[in-house]
């Protein structure tokens, strides 16, 4: 990037290069619009600044990029330009500056008002303690009431020790009035169970009006009805024995029906020949079954295998009852066997208890003869021993 060279001939108090500037202008602005204090119109006229500043440096720029224009001399416009600019700016600070002070102003105002209010409560105090003191001192000497009135503690300061700060003046009115509420909470439900129960008493009396009435009408149906009632239960009674007479007639039929249809049935199956094929065809002359001829077992074979059916299970279930015997005898065996180590193991665990324990006791006999002669030596006996060695040393 190529920048203009400096006109030498231009004022110094010119702006400074566009980039210098551009980056100024832009924090300036940044601040303004975050000052809180700042006027719409102060605002106002900082943006015009800003953009007058803008253009007459984009024309600056312009005339440094014309070499002839800029070796030419001062520019006088650009400097008329400035000047006014200056003018009008020291104009806007002058706006500014009465504008604050006519603030200060008016806050000096404020406090001396309230200073003012101050003195003239203290005043009023000072003129108040004035004239109690005259009352006092108007009494007689010795004069003074016997009972003085009571002390008011809303009326007395924190230095009368008569309230303190963060205790609860208005606890006793409000025990009051929460003993009231509580009182007014409680007549209120007892007056509203009263009601409910006056409530459900009146209900059961028009429930039992309503009962009453019921069996009332119940009688008088009953009493207009009369007999018509018992012959048209009569009547009922013996159609339903009728037909309970025919259910049954009809059930039988349909059960003596159903046998003869199975017996019938069993008849055809076992007359039947395609059914009962003749067996006997399968049988050579040499007695021998020829395959292609078996028609299946004879009645007499077939029996016979149901009898060796039979006498087979019954075998079975004789050795299953001697196997259970056996292995019940077996098992009795076992756990006697388990006893009998059982009793051996807890006996020799007993004994080496016994043992242990007795070890224990001599080591415990042995530790307090121990203790006990140490409780001896540590006073520093000494023995005749320790004398008769005196003078027996040679070298």
């Amino acid at each position: 990037a190529s920048y203009p060279l400096p006109d030498p001939c231009a004022d110094p108090r010119s702006p400074r290069p566009p980039s210098t500037l551009s980056t100024l202008f832009e924090r300036s602005c940044t601040a303004l619009s975050t000052m809180p204090g700042l006027k719409v119109t102060a605002m106002e006229r900082e943006e015009a600044r800003v953009a007058a500043i803008r253009k007459r440096m984009a024309e600056r720029a312009a005339r440094n990029q014309n070499p002839r224009m800029r070796v030419i001399g001062v520019d006088v416009a650009g400097l008329d330009a400035q000047i006014a600019e200056k003018k009008a700016m020291h104009n806007d600070n002058k706006e500014d500056e009465k504008l604050q002070v006519q603030r200060e102003q008016f806050i000096n105002m404020m406090i001396e008002q309230r200073e003012q209010e101050e003195l003239e409560t203290r005043r009023k105090e000072a003129a108040a303690l004035k004239e109690t003191w005259s009352e006092q001192l108007a009494v007689p000497k010795n004069q003074v009431a016997k009972m003085a009135d009571p002390v008011k503690p809303e009326d007395c300061g924190l230095s009368a020790l008569q309230r303190f700060n963060g205790e609860d003046r208005s606890k006793f009115s409000r025990q009051r009035l929460q003993k009231e509420q509580v009182k007014s909470w409680t007549k209120q439900q007892m007056a509203e169970r009263q009601a409910k129960a006056t409530d459900e008493v009146e209900e059961m009396k028009r429930y039992a009006q309503y009962l009453v009435m019921i069996g009332d009408r119940r009688a008088q149906l009953e009493a207009e009805e009369g007999g018509d009632v018992k012959k048209r239960a009569m009547v009922l009674k013996e159609q339903n024995l009728v037909l309970a007479d025919e259910v049954a007639a009809l059930k039988a039929a349909e059960t003596e029906a159903e046998k003869t249809a199975r017996d019938a049935e069993i008849e055809f199956s076992l007359n039947d020949p395609f059914l009962c094929e003749d067996t006997s065809v399968a049988l050579a002359a040499d007695g021998r079954i020829r395959r292609d001829h078996f028609k299946g077992f004879s009645k007499d074979q077939t029996m016979r295998f149901y009898q060796e059916n039979e006498q087979m299970i019954a075998a079975k279930v004789g050795a299953g009852s001697q196997e259970d015997l056996e292995w019940s005898a077996h098992q009795q065996h076992v756990r006697n066997i388990l006893d009998v180590e059982d009793a051996q193991l807890k006996a020799q665990a007993r004994d080496t208890n016994l043992a242990h324990r007795q070890m224990i006791e001599e080591q415990m006999a042995v530790e307090r003869i121990r203790k006990a002669q140490t409780r001896e030596e540590r006073f520093g006996k000494l023995e005749d021993s320790f004398y008769e060695s005196f003078g027996c040393s040679h070298r």
